[in-house]
This record gives C-alpha cells, structure tokens and sequence, in this order.
C-alpha cells in the first residue's frame, strides 16, 4: 500500500505540474501524450487496486465461511451442554431423593434395632419370663405347639424385618453410589464440552477480527479506487480539452497561412517554389484531399498496404513501404507538431507527427531522425533520413496513417490521405 500511496503522490505533482503549465503556455503534442500516459498509469493503479480487492473479497467469504462454521460447532457444543446440565439437574434430584430414602430406611432400621433390644432386655430383666418359659408354661401338647409356634414367628419377623431393611439401605446406597458416578460422569462431560466450546468461542473471536480486518483494508482500497476513478475522469477530460485546443491552434495557424496565401499571387508562386524545393520534388507539392503530400521525392511504392505475410506481427503490412536508399530524404506529409521520435527494433529510428484531428503519420527505419519531440513542422519539411534500422530486409521508408489515436492499432490505409 505504501507504494500505492507514493504513485499517488507522484500522480498529484504531475496533474499539478501539468495544470499550471498549460494554463500558460499553449498546448502542445509532448503534454497530450505526457497526460495520456499519465492517464494510462492511473487505468492500471485501477486496475491493480481492483485485483487486490477481488483478492480481499475472496479471503473475507472464506473467513465468513469459517466464522459460520465455528458459530453452528458452538451453538451444537451450547446445546449439548444444556442437555449435559439438565441430566446433572435430575441426577442431583436422584440422588437427593435417593438419600432421603435412606435415612428414612435408616431410621426405620434404628427404630426396630431399638424395639428389639428392649424387648430382649425387657425379656432377660423379668427373669421369670422368656420365650423358653411361655413354651414350658403351656397346658397342653395343643397350647405348646401354640406358643412354640408364635414364639418362632416373632423371632423370625424380627430377624426378617431387619435383613429386610439392611437390604433396603444397601440397594439405595449402591443406587445413590451410581447415581454419583453418572453424575461424575456428567460433570466431566460437560466441563469438556465447555473447554471445546471456549476454544471454538476463541476461534471464531480471532475470525471475526480477521474479517473486520478485512472489511477495513476493503473499504481504504475502495476509497482509493474511487480517488483513483475520479483522477483517470479529470486526466481524460483535460485530455479532450488540450486536444481540442490543440487543433484549434491548428485551425487558427491554417486559417492565417491561407489568409497569407491567398493575399498576393507572389506570395503564392514563392510558397509553391519553397515547397517543391523542401520536399525534392514538384511531386511533393500535390495534394490530397486531406491536403497531405508525398513523404518521399519522386514516390515510388513498393510493398502496399494490408499485404499478407509471416514478416509483420499483425500478420499483414499496416502501412506503404517507397523505395528509398539509405540517405533519402523524408519529408512531413503536412503540417503538424512531432508526437513522439525513438527507436524499436521493429521500426528502427522512426519519427510520429500529429496533423489534427485524430490523424497520424508514422515514418520508419531511418537512419538519422532530424527534429525533436514537440516540434512544429510544416509540410514538406525534411524530418528524417532514411535507412535499413530496425527489422528489415533492405533500405526503405515505412510509412503508415493512424487514426483516431496513436497507436499501432489504429493503422489504417495510408493511400486514402495521400495525393
């Protein structure tokens, strides 16, 4: 982002710089192409800022995905807690009843222990009296056998109703015993699902910051996409502003050279001679219906517009090849201001005029370039030599018209604008 910031700065200084300086000075081909460049670095910070949002914009689903995820595992671990809480909950109430019902055996069992004792005692302190002297006291085989019978039945209730109590306490001791351990099993459970849960709550807190992270380093590339939007409209409205200046200066200097002209018949005849003289030939006096002439003296063309063939990139010749030794002189179809001047290998030393609207001459593998970027020229002015530079076979003049813009691919016939 740092490097993003300091294009930005630079972008500011230059649309400041370019402001200032051509609301003084009239506009010239050098600014039109410097703001189209600059136009075309802010289109690519767009798209830069644009990839790098369409990059955030896909972490952030995947995060909220994540975040979605960890928020049902919870409520699922929230939800297995409750049920954990509400078995502890009835395990407790078990267990509480569980131990009500053993103290209430408990203290049935210590009443009959007690009864019992006291008869036994009650019994041994009457001395006279016991189980041995009611059998003996009997009358009769009858009457024995009676009380030898409720005698054993009383011992044995008594001996019953406390087995059957000590039972009782045990069978509600070991159920209470279980009943603890499943809570105990319980309470672990449910302190596991809560560790899980915390860690989970942990998980998707770290998330959701990630995400909001995200969203703020979102909403600044947004801020800067639409800084950046709104300077690529101001670049491209100054851009449409110098170029329509541009050509009514054009108009303007036409309109007064006409007017000179068209003052003195002398003055004509001179400027006739004069051009015949620039361009090396009475050839390059003729005009066309843009009023262009010939870029060479004595045209001769060789290889035409649109020819097919594996040498051109575009897979056909994009302009007219004239036969020209190394040396030639090359002339400017009309009058203009030079766009832009350099080498390629492709077209070795070549040399591109504007003329107005939206038409350029391109002049190619020249073996000495003789005007410089910004220059204004006239028809007929020599602008180049020309040579074998660049991806060629032989000595020549490349020539191409480009309309409506600039570039490679706005190359079209050049023999409707020639005489």
């Amino acid at each position: 982002m740092n490097k993003l910031y300091k294009s930005l700065i630079s972008i500011l200084i230059i649309v400041f710089i370019m402001s200032n300086t051509n609301g003084i000075l009239a506009v010239t081909q050098s600014e039109i192409k410097n703001q189209t460049n600059l136009k075309n670095e802010v289109t690519n910070k767009i798209e830069d800022i644009q990839e790098q949002k369409e990059e955030i914009e896909t972490k952030k689903s995947e995060a909220m995905k994540q975040v979605e995820s960890l928020n049902t595992q919870i409520n699922t671990y929230e939800s297995q807690i409750g049920d954990l809480e509400d078995k502890i909950e009835k395990a407790n109430d078990k267990i509480a009843d569980a131990e009500k019902q053993l103290k209430e055996n408990q203290k049935q069992y210590d009443n009959n222990q007690k009864l019992l004792e006291q008869r036994l005692v009650a019994t041994y302190e009457a001395g006279e009296i016991s189980y041995l002297d009611v059998i003996l006291s009997s009358e009769g085989l009858t009457d024995f056998i009676s009380n030898f019978y409720l005698v054993s039945e009383i011992a044995q209730h008594d001996t019953e109703l406390l087995e059957e109590i000590q039972k009782e306490k045990e069978k509600i001791e070991k159920s209470k015993q279980e009943i603890e351990d499943g809570k105990k099993d319980l309470t672990e459970a449910k302190a596991s699902k809560e560790s899980v849960a915390k860690e989970l709550k942990t998980a998707k807190s770290e998330k959701t910051t990630y995400v909001n992270q995200l969203s703020a380093e979102e909403a600044k590339l947004e801020k800067d996409l639409e800084e950046f939007k709104n300077y690529q409209d101001t670049i491209s409205s100054k851009i449409a502003k110098m170029k329509k200046q541009y050509e009514a200066e054009q108009l303007a200097a036409q309109k007064a050279a006409a007017s000179k002209t068209s003052s003195s018949s002398s003055s004509k005849t001179s400027s006739s001679s004069s051009s015949s003289s620039s361009g090396g030939s009475n050839s390059n006096g003729a005009k066309s219906s843009y009023g262009f002439g010939w870029p060479v003296a004595n045209p001769v063309i060789g290889t035409g517009y649109g020819v097919s063939g594996r040498l051109w990139a575009s897979g056909h010749h994009t302009g007219l090849d004239f036969r020209a030794s190394t040396g030639t002189q090359v002339y400017s179809i009309g009058d203009g201001q030079v766009f832009d001047t350099g080498y390629s290998s492709a077209y070795g030393n070549y040399v591109e005029i504007y003329h107005g609207n939206n038409i350029y001459s391109f002049y190619a593998h020249g073996s000495r370039i003789q005007v410089y970027e910004g220059q204004k020229v006239s028809k007929g002015q020599p602008i180049m030599l020309s040579g074998a530079t660049g991806n060629v076979t032989g000595a020549h003049l490349h020539f191409e018209i480009r309309t409506p813009g600039y570039r490679y691919a706005n190359c079209v016939n050049p023999r409707n604008y020639l005489p």
